[in-house]
């Protein structure tokens, strides 16, 4: 048998295969995803954005997600922004994105709410109610065209994002359906883009109650002449249109047909940006994070949302499929 000395020399050699065994084994990465993987048409599925518009958006909060170490598993600013544009998009949460991403579950969670912030603090590029005189005739005439309201500078709802509540406060944030959510406002342009979103109530607050309580409704006040469209929820008042209750002249019939024509628009958004953002749509499954949280990712899908207009996106057939299926009420 050998004696003390062998044995000793035995298990410090077998100690140090181990070691080296899982220096190794944390040494080999997955391989991360890349742009240059796909076609075009592979990254706007994936992503719901085109590669140019991808590119563009990690310029603008690079200074904000990109690793500051340079060591080789340090996670790169373009993987942590498409982890998160396909958690976004799939409404599919960390386990079946991290082997598509090439990180751990644990990071892509981490990537998330770093770039979420960091597009948030962009908002204002992104979403704008109009203010300049241009900008305010361009928009009437816009309106003007899909229903023949005239002065209509936008149209106005909310809808509800489904969230797991708080057990403290479980009550608050269950809506009139019986079920949780936060209540987002938004007001779009006639061509899709949202110009205004409040992402901050629970799902029992009215939606004339946050009208009432956003910065929107006191521009509005400033801007005479000038109305939004929006559905008999809220109440009629000199910058803002309500239909006709119980019509009964023509003229008041006709003014309630070009007013649904207008009012659509506001629908259709939702019903787009739920089925673009599955993350925002019950089919993908109640938002798990803090209301605070909730109310960043509904800002950061908007934004997004603006961004594939804006770079001329589609809605593909399972997309279309899908449009309808968003909750405004």
């Amino acid at each position: 048998m050998p004696g003390f000395p062998g044995i000793m020399a035995a298990v410090i050699v077998a100690r140090r295969r181990h070691r080296n065994a899982q220096h190794a084994q944390e040494r080999v990465f997955r391989r991360r995803i890349s742009l240059f993987d796909l076609s075009d048409n592979d990254i706007v599925r994936r992503y719901r954005l085109p590669g140019h518009a991808i590119i563009a958006l990690l310029d603008e909060i690079k200074d904000d997600i990109e690793p500051i170490t340079q060591r080789s598993h340090a996670v790169p600013g373009i993987v942590k922004l498409l982890s998160t544009l396909q958690v976004l998009a799939s409404g599919s949460f960390q386990t079946p994105i991290a082997g598509v991403s090439g990180i751990a579950q644990s990071s892509v969670c981490r990537a998330m709410w770093e770039v979420v912030p960091a597009i948030i603090r962009r908002v204002g590029r992104h979403i704008r109610f109009p203010q300049n005189q241009q900008d305010i005739q361009e928009t009437k005439q816009d309106f003007y065209q899909v229903g023949g309201f005239p002065n209509v500078v936008g149209a106005i709802d909310c809808t509800h994002v489904p969230l797991v509540p708080p057990s403290e406060t479980e009550n608050v944030f269950r809506n009139r359906k019986h079920t949780h959510s936060v209540n987002v406002q938004a007001i779009c342009y006639a061509h899709g883009i949202i110009t205004n979103v409040v992402a901050k109530f629970p799902g029992s607050v009215h939606d004339s109650f946050i009208f009432r309580n956003s910065a929107v409704h006191r521009q509005m006040q400033d801007m005479d002449g000038r109305w939004l469209v929006g559905d008999s929820g809220y109440q009629l008042q000199p910058w803002i249109v309500t239909p006709v209750r119980n019509p009964v002249t023509e003229g008041e019939a006709a003014n309630n047909r070009a007013h649904i024509r207008t009012r659509g628009i506001i629908e259709r958004i939702f019903g787009i940006l739920k089925s673009r953002l599955r993350c925002l749509d019950r089919s993908g499954g109640a938002l798990l994070y803090s209301p605070c949280k909730v109310c960043k990712v509904v800002v950061v899908c908007c934004i997004l949302h603006n961004i594939a207009i804006r770079a001329g996106v589609r809605l593909g057939e399972q997309e279309a499929e899908a449009e309808g299926e968003g909750d405004s009420d």
